[in-house]
C-alpha cells in the first residue's frame, strides 16, 4: 500500500494517456487510471497479457520485481523527485531486500547500478510463467409455488451494476464448476516475446447451478457460444501471442478486441457471475503501436478477423479495424466492421437466424407491402468516428468528447432491401473538484441503427421466457437474442441525456448516474398483431410493444434510470456500503397499450477484516417492481412482486496465492400478480489459486 501511494501521484505527472491492456477491469472502476498509468510504464504486466487480475493478492516477490522496475525507470529517465519522495522508495525497498536477492537483483548501489539492475530483471523474466484455478460448488434449494416448476426469474439484489445481464434466474439443484488457465511467456529475442495460454474446464450437475456461479468456460467449451460443455477435462490452446517491444502484437485465437467502442461491438453477453461482462472472439488480432514522436503523443491501429459465438448452426464472421492518433491533447479515433453470416454455411431454405422473435417468425416487413421478408444470410457494415479534447480551466482539466457512427443492413445478402441508422454520442465532463468528477452525455440512437441480432446460445434448462429482467432495470433486446453494440448503454429508437458523478469523501466514494432517454420514434399499430410491432427492416421496440391492428401512433414511451453507491470506511477494518438502482418506463394510453413500471433494487452491508486473513461481508437485499405492462391505466398491475434476503460470505487466505469462501444466501420472493410465491436456499463454496 506504501508504494501505491507513492507511485500514483508521481507517474501521474509523467504519463501519457494509454489505451486499457485488461479486458477485466470495469471502465468505471475507481483504480483503472492508476492500473493504467503503472501498465503503461511497465511496472505491473497483469494476471495475464490481458487480464490484470486485481481481485488477487500479490506476493512479495512479484512487489519486489515491481520495485526494481520502478528504481530503473527512476534512475533511467531521471525526472525530478524530491530527495524526500526518493527517500521512502529507498526504504520501502529495504523491507524487500531478502526478495530482490532471491531474485538475483543486486541493489547495493542504487544511484549507479540502473543498467545492471535492468538486465537483472530481464534475466529473471526471461519467462514467465501465470496460473490461476478457481472451483465453483453450488447448492441451490427452493421451495413454494414455482410456476412452470424448475426455474423462475428473480431481482436478485445484489446485483452486478455493469453486466449486460445484471440478473441471473434461480434454479433448484447442485453444480460443480472448475477452471483453470495457464499463461505462459518469454523472450524470444531482444525485441520480441511470445507465448500463449492453455485453458481446461469442467462442469457437472445441474445446467444453471453449474454454468452460473463462476468463472466463463474457454472459448471451445463455453454452450453461451455453441459449444457443449460435455468436453470436461479438455485441454485446449485458448491464444497464441507474439509481441515486440510495445509496438506491435498479434493473436490467434479467443481474442478481445481493445480499442472497439461499445456503441459498435461489445460481444456475447457473459452470463456468469465472474469474470468479463462479454464473452472472447474467436480468430486473429494485430494492433500496432507507435511510440510518442514530435507532437504526436499515441498512435495505434488494429485489424482483426474471426468468429463471434452464437446459437445457431452457421457461422457468423466478424472483420474490421480501429485506427487512432492523440496530438497535442486531441485525440481522433476511427472504426470500422463488417459482420455477415457465412453464406457457405447458410442452409438453403432456412428463414434466417432472428425470425424467431420477430413477427411471429416471419421476420422483417417489406417498408412498402408490410410483408415477410426472407431473412439470412444477414450482413451488417458499421462505420463510427470519435474525438476527444482534453483541456485544463483553473487547474481543472476537462474533456469534450463526440461520437458518430452509421449502419448498413441487410436482412439478406441476395435482396436490395436495406435499413441504415445513426448514432450520435454528444459528452462533456471533468473535474470540478481535486474529489469530484461529472460527466453528461446527449445520446440519440435512430431505431435502424445496427438492427442486426443473433441468437444466444443457452444450454438446456436456461429459458429467458422466464427471466424477462435479467437485463435491469429494463429489457432492451428480444429474449434469447443480442445486439452488436452494448444495448443497455446505447438502446436503439432512444434519445435523451445521460449524467454521471463520482465523489471521493473522507473515509469513501460515492458514484452516481442517471438517465432520461425517450423514443425518438413513437411505436405505431399495423395491421399485424405482434407483440414484437414491426413496421419495416430494421425497426423493433423490446420494451414499448403494442398490441391490436387499427392504425394509430401511440404517444412517446419515455424511461429514466438511476443508479447509487456510497461505500465508507467506518473504522479500520470495518467498512460500509450502500447501493440502489432502479428505472421507470411509461407510455400513456387510454388503452391496453399503457405502459407504466417502476422498479427499484438495492442493498446495504458491511465488510469488516480481521486476523489478516479472514474477511466477512454481510448484505441485506431489497427488491420490488410495480406496474401496467400493455394494461388499460384502470386496470390493476400486471407485473407485481417483491422479494428480500441476505447474504454472508467469509474468504480466508489460506496464503498469498490461495483464497477460500464459503457463501449463504437467502430469498423471499412473492409475485402478487401470478401467485409465484418461494422461497430459496443457497450455499457457493470456492477456491481461487494464482501462481
Amino acid at each position: 500500500m506504501k508504494l501505491i501511494l507513492f507511485l500514483i501521484p508521481l507517474l501521474f505527472t509523467y504519463a501519457l494517456a494509454y489505451a486499457s491492456p485488461f479486458s477485466d477491469i470495469p471502465s468505471n472502476h475507481w483504480a483503472k487510471n492508476a492500473v493504467l498509468v503503472l501498465a503503461e510504464k511497465g511496472f505491473v504486466s497483469g494476471f495475464s497479457h490481458d487480464v490484470f487480475g486485481g481481485n488477487r493478492p500479490a506476493t512479495r516477490y512479484e512487489t519486489a520485481v515491481v520495485l526494481a522496475r520502478v528504481l530503473a525507470y527512476l534512475q533511467k529517465a531521471r525526472p525530478e523527485i524530491p530527495p524526500q519522495e526518493l527517500d521512502k522508495l529507498k526504504e520501502t525497498l529495504a523491507d524487500y531486500q531478502d526478495e530482490i536477492d532471491s531474485l538475483g537483483i543486486e541493489l547495493s548501489h542504487l544511484e549507479t547500478g540502473a543498467s545492471n539492475l535492468e538486465s537483472r530483471v530481464d534475466k529473471a523474466e526471461s519467462i514467465q510463467v501465470h496460473g490461476k484455478f478457481s472451483n465453483r460448488d453450488l447448492i441451490t434449494g427452493i421451495s413454494g409455488n414455482l410456476g412452470n416448476g424448475t426455474s423462475q426469474s428473480t431481482l436478485f439484489a445484489d446485483e452486478m451494476p455493469d453486466r449486460p445481464y445484471a440478473l441471473l434466474p434461480v434454479h433448484a439443484g447442485e453444480g460443480t464448476e472448475s477452471a483453470a488457465f495457464l499463461d505462459v511467456s518469454g523472450k524470444l529475442d531482444d525485441d520480441w516475446k511470445g507465448g500463449g495460454r492453455i485453458a481446461a474446464y469442467a462442469a457437472a450437475g445441474d445446467t444453471l447451478n453449474r454454468i452460473t456461479p463462476g468463472y466463463p468456460p474457454p472459448f471451445l467449451n463455453n454452450p453461451f457460444e455453441g459449444y457443449s460443455v460435455n468436453n470436461n477435462l479438455k485441454a485446449e490452446v485458448d491464444q497464441i501471442f507474439a509481441q515486440k517491444d510495445d509496438t506491435l502484437r498479434g493473436e490467434l485465437g479467443s481474442f478481445y478486441l481493445q480499442h472497439s467502442p461499445s456503441y459498435l461491438y461489445a460481444g456475447v453477453p457473459n452470463f456468469s457471475e465472474e469474470g468479463p461482462d462479454f464473452l472472447p472472439n474467436l480468430g486473429g488480432r494485430l494492433e500496432a503501436d507507435m511510440k510518442p514522436y514530435f507532437f504526436v503523443s499515441k498512435a495505434y491501429s488494429e485489424l482483426f478477423v474471426g468468429k463471434i459465438g452464437q446459437g445457431s448452426p452457421w457461422r457468423t464472421e466478424l472483420y474490421g479495424g480501429n485506427f487512432g492518433i492523440e496530438l497535442l491533447g486531441v485525440s481522433v479515433n476511427a472504426h470500422w466492421m463488417s459482420t455477415q453470416n457465412d453464406a457457405n454455411t447458410f442452409a438453403p431454405g432456412t428463414a434466417g437466424s432472428v425470425t424467431s422473435p420477430i413477427n411471429g417468425g416471419a421476420g422483417w416487413l417489406d417498408p412498402n407491402s408490410l410483408a415477410p421478408l426472407s431473412v439470412g444470410p444477414q450482413r451488417e457494415k458499421v462505420y463510427g468516428i470519435d474525438l476527444a479534447v482534453n483541456r485544463t480551466y483553473k487547474d481543472h482539466p476537462y474533456t469534450f468528447q463526440i461520437a458518430y457512427a452509421s449502419s448498413d443492413y441487410k436482412p439478406n445478402t441476395n435482396s436490395s432491401n436495406n435499413a441504415g441508422g445513426e448514432l450520435y454520442d454528444i459528452a462533456l465532463g471533468g473535474e470540478l473538484t481535486k474529489q469530484m468528477n461529472w460527466k453528461l452525455d446527449y445520446l440519440s440512437i435512430d431505431p435502424k441503427y445496427s438492427p442486426f441480432i443473433l441468437p444466444l446460445a443457452l444450454p438446456a434448462g436456461f429459458s429467458t421466457a422466464t427471466f424477462p429482467w435479467g437485463q435491469w432495470p429494463f429489457p432492451v433486446e428480444f429474449q434469447g437474442y443480442y445486439t452488436l453494440q452494448n444495448a443497455q448503454e446505447y438502446p436503439q429508437n432512444r434519445s435523451g441525456m445521460k449524467g454521471e458523478l463520482n465523489w471521493t469523501i473522507p473515509r469513501g466514494k460515492i458514484t452516481a448516474s442517471y438517465r432520461v432517454l425517450a423514443q425518438k420514434i413513437p411505436t405505431e399499430l399495423t395491421s399485424f398483431d405482434n407483440a414484437a410491432d414491426i413496421q419495416s427492416i430494421g425497426f423493433y421496440e423490446p420494451l414499448f410493444t403494442a398490441t391490436g391492428g387499427r392504425g394509430q401512433t401511440l404517444p412517446a414511451g419515455r424511461t429514466l434510470d438511476y443508479r447509487v453507491k456510497l461505500h465508507y470506511d467506518l473504522s479500520s477494518p470495518l467498512a460500509f456500503e450502500l447501493a440502489a438502482s432502479g428505472g421507470r418506463a411509461k407510455r400513456y394510453s387510454g388503452d391496453a397499450n399503457n405502459i407504466d413500471f417502476t422498479g427499484w433494487l438495492g442493498h446495504a452491508g458491511f465488510t469488516y477484516q480481521f486476523w489478516e486473513k479472514w474477511k466477512v461481508v454481510a448484505l441485506f437485499h431489497l427488491a420490488q417492481t410495480d406496474g401496467r405492462l400493455l394494461a388499460a391505466p384502470i386496470a390493476a398491475p400486471n407485473y407485481a412482486l417483491r422479494n428480500s434476503g441476505e447474504t454472508v460470505r467469509t474468504d480466508y487466505a489460506l496464503d498469498p496465492k490461495t483464497n477460500l469462501f464459503l457463501e449463504f444466501r437467502s430469498l423471499n420472493h412473492i409475485e402478487t400478480t401470478s401467485g409465484n410465491d418461494f422461497n430459496m436456499l443457497q450455499y457457493l463454496t470456492g477456491m481461487d489459486y494464482t501462481f
